[in-house]
């Protein structure tokens, strides 16, 4: 007698092969925590944003709004000095899609034992913990000295996971598997509403997709206070989105 569950065995079992397989490959890429895999760091690697921002004048008391392209290329890795790797990555811009681009900034990640680390500027955030899991929230920015007057909004980011494994549409194009970072979300009073009361406003999300890294940046900071030279209310900040629409 013929077997005809056999088809279907043959089928499960490609799959259970195919399934290890592609386990096995992320394991030789991101050791024994796959959940590293959100900020992949191979060499070569890059990323392709649109970003938008919005720059609040209070002397003019108008803003300014621009479009431009930014791509991060991981450029290199080295020993820091506490003697473990860190990875260089440059930051290229462009006015316009088919202008050419322009070496702008350079950052630096460095995987250190349960996260991940990036420095900018100086500045040096717990942008990932591992292992990445919903619900799971750290001080993201304790690392900044937030006693210093111009980082104080800094201070009591509780970066927390959600949605992981979701799917995430940039308006600019689709990621499947990814997982949203909530750093911060805090408002004192509102412009609109109160027109001449002091207002603030810090904002910052961050999404991630499996293999691809960064996908998403929303960060806005903005004061709305009384201008000393003016003696009129306006905000004074920015807000930038960034949207990944290519990576390889």
């Amino acid at each position: 007698m013929k077997n005809r569950f056999l088809p279907l065995l043959l089928i499960v079992g490609l799959m259970t092969v195919a399934a290890c397989t592609k386990e096995n490959d992320n394991s030789s890429i991101y050791g024994n925590e796959l959940t590293r895999g959100y900020y992949p760091l191979t060499k070569g690697h890059y990323v392709l944003y649109d970003v938008d921002s919005t720059i609040w004048n209070d002397f003019a008391g108008d803003s300014t709004k621009r479009h431009m392209q930014v791509r991060y290329d991981i450029a290199d890795s080295f020993r820091n000095n506490q003697n473990t790797i860190s990875y260089q990555i440059e930051v290229r811009t462009r006015a316009t899609d088919s202008s050419a681009f322009v070496s702008n900034d350079v950052f630096y990640a460095t995987p250190v034992e349960n996260g991940l680390d990036i420095t900018q500027n100086n500045l040096r955030f717990r942008k990932l913990v591992f292992p990445v899991k919903n619900g799971t929230s750290w001080e993201g920015n304790s690392q900044i000295a937030t006693a210093d007057q111009d980082l104080q909004y800094y201070a009591d980011w509780f970066y927390t996971y959600y949605d992981q494994g979701q799917s995430f549409n940039t308006g600019k194009a689709n990621f499947d598997n990814t997982i949203t970072v909530q750093e911060v979300n805090d408002s004192l009073n509102s412009p609109e509403l109160m027109p001449g009361v002091y207002a603030e406003r810090t904002y910052a999300k961050e999404v991630y997709s499996y293999n691809v890294g960064l996908i998403y940046r929303e960060i806005t900071r903005w004061v709305y206070d009384q201008n000393p030279s003016s003696g009129k209310y306006a905000r004074k900040g920015y807000s930038v989105v960034m949207r990944a629409v290519d990576h390889n």
